[in-house]
């Protein structure tokens, strides 16, 4: 085998890790925010990735993902927030400021 399609090979395999690299970070993101929402009283709609690139974060290369996190407070509104991960570690969550409706606190 000759340099050329050894590195072709290597770079293909290097792509389908990556692949199933993303892939296992946004079922972990997705279990996550069921978890979040849960805790804070939330109703999950969904979770949708809206940037993903490579970045540095305390020192570490890795994947930075930010995820649209749609829920609602109240079954009957919708809200956008947004939840930032890196590898499989959440970093951030932001929501807007949403109702709360007194008969389920």
């Amino acid at each position: 085998m000759t340099l050329g399609p050894l590195v072709i090979l290597l770079v293909l395999a290097w792509i389908a890790f990556q692949f199933w690299r993303l892939r296992g970070m946004a079922e972990f993101s997705i279990a996550y925010a069921k978890r979040y929402c849960e805790k804070h009283q939330l109703q999950f709609l969904s979770l949708a990735r809206s940037s993903t690139r490579i970045s540095a974060f305390r020192g570490k290369l890795d994947w930075k993902v930010v995820y649209q996190l749609e829920f609602s407070s109240n079954h009957e509104d919708a809200y956008m927030g947004t939840m930032t991960s890196f590898g499989n570690t959440v970093i951030e969550i932001n929501l807007p400021v949403y109702k709360i409706d007194s008969e389920l606190h």
